[in-house]
């Protein structure tokens, strides 16, 4: 037995010792605990680096593909010598816009991947050197075709036009190729690894330090790990958050919520795999905006986004809950409809659709007008594989937009009229080197007295085939180019012709000419008229000028009005055609310099049926009396409509009642003395002036 003082002495050490070892244990955990959550904390601090690099990444993937898009959209847009370049500009701009922000995102990758490195578990763990060299190789591939890019947006138009019509899509075929996309793929797949492997190694050390120190640290793990624990969830749900978010937006319009052309093109190829296992029959309609450059360029462009969501909106009503809507692009949308392979039942959808679409659509207080064209088609009853249900879809669109608001279900008979529009459009591109333009001339007379005013020069196309087509049958198919290639065939004609009847003595008048847009828009136009004033020997008084009230929308209003001025100070006379079919308003009608307003035969021709288009008539030319300008009244084709104009106090006619548009030299024989025509005026001349009197 011990001595109770050796005992007391024992005791003494083992307290002390535990004590100790207490002490130890204490600082030893504190110290596992501390690790622990700097370990934790390094681990996260990678996990969401590696995590924005992902999500930076694909922000960057979705932005080099809609730089590529718009990039051949400028290209199309720049081969197309009818293209003005007001429209390209912007795009250009959009382009310039997204590789700023494509380098933008590579910079604050660099910074991002440098953080990386400076993380402690990152270089304990050492770099992926796979995904490094990946890394540096995309950089590289992206920066290629970033150049690319701006060498196209920084190339003149004509530049653009002649070199990337041809060469622009192939260069960005192989520029965009396959391994750039998979590329991105693969850092995007890598970054998630990392990320994944982050929360891993999270996982593993905080297991092994809390089965050191679970038995004693039970309450400081609770409070110091239950908020990290929380964390690791919440940065797991914001990955699984994030796929769904990319998943999403690369599927999804952003304006309308719609699906877009991707998303549209998946839905239309699953239909036809299931046709093909099932046989079940489906339909599709595309859908276009009628007048939509009109909207945006008279209202602005959120405007033109507010009638893009209501087209949406209505869309969706119309269609059952099953079936597919998406944005294509633009102001072009498309249904997909399971189920439904009757033409009938289709054709009455696209009824309703159009109806809905042209329902009321306000913003800002405004009223916009909304509607649209929509061609469809059924499968498998009009096509069985994909290529061909375009096509011929498009085939019953286009036939639709030549009517404007309405619904065409592809059938035989729209297909031959595009194949004999397209026919006509191909050889409309030569009629102007093989002078197929035919002037016809229809007289314009004083309706106070009878007497001859001057002529409006009127097209025609001598076809080889078909002879002579008015105007209705070819001009809605000529393109820019074209356009301004007539016209300047017509003005050569117009002038050697006046040339010829001035030499022969004939009082002819002005002959009145319809100036294109096109040619307005800067000195082309002017330049034209005085080059064949100056070529005939004649006066500019000779020419009269007609425009529409569409120039007013044009984003070239303010040169259209330099251009008009430049006219008139040479004592040209300028008139607005067409007038109240458009959209002027009376601030256009108050600064715009012009001399005559032409009232639309439209509303001539319900003369004495209409009282409403009589008090129209009135009205324009009381408005016309009271801003100093004359009134031009078209179509009269009978003598009512010629008193009514008169009493009215119109001061000028055209129209059948005086003379068809006759070529030439029936035209100008009007003006011989004695000729039946001079007659005809004479007695007229007496006639009006009974009925005045």
């Amino acid at each position: 037995m011990k001595p109770p003082g050796e005992s007391h002495s024992s005791v003494a050490r083992y307290i002390r010792s535990i004590g100790r070892h207490y002490v130890v244990a204490v600082v030893v955990m504190t110290a596992l605990i501390g690790a622990t959550f700097l370990t934790v904390k390094v681990a996260l601090d990678r996990h969401s680096l590696q995590q924005n690099i992902s999500y930076l990444i694909g922000r960057q993937f979705i932005r080099f593909q809609q730089l590529a898009n718009q990039t051949r959209a400028i290209m199309r847009a720049s081969a197309d010598p009818n293209m003005p370049e007001y429209i390209v500009r912007p795009m250009v701009e959009d382009v310039q816009t997204a590789i700023n922000d494509i380098r933008a995102m590579s910079v604050q990758l660099n910074e991002l991947n440098d953080e990386v490195e400076a993380n402690l578990l990152e270089r304990l763990n050492g770099r992926d050197a796979a995904s490094e060299k990946l890394r540096l190789e995309l950089d590289g591939r992206l920066e290629d075709f970033l150049q690319r890019a701006e060498h196209v947006v920084s190339a003149k138009l004509l530049d653009r036009r002649e070199r990337y019509s041809f060469w622009g899509p192939i260069d960005f075929a192989v520029s965009s190729d396959s391994m750039l996309m998979r590329q991105f793929s693969a850092l995007i797949e890598s970054a998630h690894d990392r990320s994944d492997m982050s929360i891993n190694h999270t996982r593993i050390i905080s297991a092994v330090l809390l089965g050191l120190t679970a038995a004693t640290l039970i309450l400081a793990t609770l409070i110091l790990f239950i908020p990290l624990l929380i964390k690791l969830r919440t940065e797991h749900r914001r990955t699984l958050d994030f796929e769904i978010k990319l998943t999403h937006l690369a599927h999804t319009d952003t304006l309308t919520g719609l699906g877009n052309r991707s998303s549209f093109n998946e839905t239309l190829n699953g239909l036809f795999a299931s046709l093909e296992r099932t046989g079940a029959g489906f339909s599709m309609l595309l859908v276009d905006l009628d007048h939509f450059k009109a909207t945006n360029d008279s209202f602005g462009h959120p405007a033109g986004d507010a009638v893009l969501s209501h087209v949406a909106s209505a869309l969706q009503k119309t269609i059952r809950a099953g079936d597919v809507v998406a944005r294509l692009g633009g102001d072009e949308f498309a249904a997909l409809l399971p189920g439904i392979s009757d033409a009938a039942t289709l054709e009455g959808i696209a009824q309703r659709a159009i109806a809905a679409i042209a329902a009321e659509c306000h913003f800002e207080g405004r009223l916009l007008p909304v509607s649209a064209s929509v061609g469809g088609a059924v499968v498998p009853g009009h096509a069985s594989e994909e290529a061909t249900l375009m096509r011929i879809a498009d085939l019953a669109l286009y036939a639709a937009k030549a009517k404007r608001n309405t619904a065409v279900i592809f059938d035989e008979a729209s297909f031959a009229q595009r194949m004999e529009q397209n026919r006509l459009a191909a050889a409309l591109a030569f009629a102007a080197d093989r002078d197929e333009f035919v002037v016809y001339y229809q007289q314009k007379v004083n309706l106070q007295t009878g007497n001859h005013l001057g002529f409006e020069a009127l097209v025609r196309w001598r076809h080889p085939q078909l002879g002579i087509l008015p105007p209705g049958r070819f001009l809605p198919l000529m393109e820019g180019h074209v356009m301004q290639r007539m016209t300047h065939c017509i003005v050569n004609t117009v002038a050697r012709d006046l040339r010829a009847w001035k030499a022969a003595g004939l009082c002819v008048g002005s002959v009145a000419i319809n100036l294109p847009e096109a040619l307005l828009v800067g000195h082309d136009g002017y330049d034209l008229i005085g080059a064949a004033v100056k070529a005939n020997q004649l006066d500019w008084r000779d020419f009269a000028i007609e425009v529409t009230e569409d120039v007013f929308l044009n984003r070239g209003a303010n040169q259209i009005v330099e251009t008009i001025s430049r006219f008139r100070n040479q004592g040209v006379s300028v008139a607005l055609d067409d007038f109240g079919t458009g959209f002027a308003s009376l601030v256009h009608l108050r600064d715009f310099p012009f001399d005559e307003l032409k009232i639309d035969r439209s509303f001539v021709a319900e003369i004495g049926k209409d009282i409403r288009s009589e008090q129209i008539i009135r009205a324009i030319i009381d408005l016309g009396r009271n801003l100093g300008k004359r009134c031009v009244a078209e179509g009269i084709e009978d003598e009512t409509q010629r008193d009514f104009l008169l009493n009215a106090g119109c001061e000028i006619g055209q129209g059948y009642l005086f003379a068809k548009p006759e070529p030439a030299s029936a035209a100008v024989a009007r003006l011989a003395p004695g000729s039946s025509a001079s007659i005809t005026v004479r007695k007229m001349s007496r006639r009006i002036t009974q009925v005045v009197g």
